[in-house]
């Protein structure tokens, strides 16, 4: 399966529904978000440390702005992707909430925030961070799908990640060191493979998913589609 980050960034600014709407037009059988709160504690989707819109004079983190200055950027909130959603129910959203952000704001209050947004649909929703302690408390408030972020393939054998038993481990392509991804009761998710050859290279070692910033690319590959079932 590929996993567009942000949607189809290539043709559309990261994050909106447009970008959403097209890597679904494209055929995505999932789509990654990173949720991000605003003063109000509204949740945004939104990646990186800081907004930069000098053409609206804005900048800076986002947990620093107001909603109605938010909402005159080409950004969208997560219920608008939620109300999105329920239009195609056969993606799959993968929601990441950073350290820095479960920090500022809280991981219970952050964790239920997206569940309150995204609650109709519910059992679509991924709910993705590298803590684990805010994955536990994500399943007992009723995210049935939890995705941990992990820096080495080594982690993934310690207690605690066996024991949570996470549905995805994510890791970066480069933080990979040995030929062969480990089996266990989850699902590996390699992130960010933007080209033809390393996802088939990927699928060779054991990877299930691939995150990609290049999903048009992908989609056109015939090597891809070979590999990946598109």
């Amino acid at each position: 399966m590929l996993i567009a980050h942000l949607g189809d960034k290539i043709h559309h600014p990261e994050n909106t529904l447009a970008a959403f709407e097209a890597a679904h037009g494209l055929g995505a059988c999932a789509i990654a978000t990173e949720v991000q709160f605003s003063e109000e504690g509204t949740p945004w989707c939104f990646h990186g440390e800081k907004l930069q819109f000098p053409e609206a004079n804005v900048s800076g983190p986002l947990h620093g702005l107001r909603n109605p200055v938010l909402q005159t950027l080409p950004i969208c909130r997560l219920d608008q992707l939620a109300d999105w959603s329920t239009r195609h129910r056969h993606l799959e959203w993968f929601v990441e909430v950073s350290a820095a952000t479960l920090q500022h704001i809280g991981a219970e209050m952050a964790i239920a925030r997206i569940k309150k947004e995204v609650l109709r649909n519910l059992d679509m929703f991924v709910l993705q961070t590298d803590d684990i302690r805010s994955l536990r408390m994500a399943r007992s408030m009723g995210f049935d799908q939890v995705a941990l972020r992990i820096p080495n393939v080594a982690r993934c054998l310690s207690v605690e990640v066996v024991t949570l038993a996470p549905d995805y481990l994510l890791i970066e392509h480069s933080c990979v060191d040995r030929q062969e991804l480990p089996p266990g009761p989850w699902q590996w998710v390699v992130h960010e493979i933007n080209t033809a050859q390393e996802a088939v290279h990927w699928h060779h070692r054991g990877a299930h998913h691939l995150l990609t910033g290049n999903l048009p690319l992908l989609m056109r590959s015939r090597e891809a589609s070979n590999v990946y079932g598109i």
